[in-house]
């Protein structure tokens, strides 16, 4: 699991309030925290801003595993 996913879960958020805060919809953010869909660079950067954490920890593994890396 992405971080970004985990974060989005601790602040029990769902993906439609995150898509209303970034503007990035709903089915895009499922791929991106499924690892599906590439995370362009203002997506990344609007993800960051609403969670305050750099776009680097944000897209990296959650649990430090060997899952594979978004964007």
């Amino acid at each position: 699991m992405l971080r970004l996913r985990q974060e989005r879960l601790r602040r029990g958020w769902s993906q439609t309030k995150l898509s209303a805060l970034t503007g990035i919809a709903s089915p895009d953010l499922s791929a991106l925290e499924r690892g599906v869909s590439h995370a362009w660079p203002g997506w990344r950067s609007r993800l960051s801003d609403v969670f305050g954490i750099p776009e680097d920890e944000l897209f990296s593994p959650a649990d430090g595993g060997q899952e594979r890396r978004v964007g």
